[in-house]
């Protein structure tokens, strides 16, 4: 898979809601908040949806709000975790899908993305890059 760097940012976890437990593991919502820069830069809300087994993988889900210049860019995926210790630290990668009415942004809807990311469970710092997967 060939890939570029489309931005890169780091986000701070400003809430967590735990919603359920099952034998499947723990359903939980994380909000967070940050900055990015790159080729597309600004500023990024997000809720990653996850399912946290107990085999200490997850299945997450993506939605997130990117201000650039004051044009809104949604994006949203599937992506895949996996805590590794001793931290505990979460390392996350999956694909990601754009949408925005910018002209000047108007490559994104055609674009694929590829995010790989870490999230520290301890300080709520999740750290991304977003790749274009061509």
């Amino acid at each position: 898979m060939e890939k570029e760097l489309l931005f890169e940012g780091k986000e701070n976890t400003t809430s967590v809601n735990i919603k359920e437990f099952s034998p499947k593991g723990a359903v939980l919502d994380i909000t967070l908040s940050g900055k990015i820069s790159g080729n597309v830069e600004g500023f990024i809300l997000s809720t990653h949806s996850i399912l946290m087994k107990p085999d200490r993988t997850s299945e997450v889900e993506i939605r997130a709000i990117i201000f650039s210049k004051g044009e809104a860019i949604f994006a949203w995926g599937k992506d895949t975790g996996k805590v590794v210790d001793p931290t505990p630290i979460g390392k996350i990668e999956g694909n990601l899908t754009f949408q925005t009415p910018s002209q000047r942004l108007v490559y994104l809807n055609t674009t694929k993305g590829w995010t790989e990311a870490t999230y520290n469970i301890a300080t709520g710092e999740y750290a991304f890059k977003v790749f274009a997967v061509k």
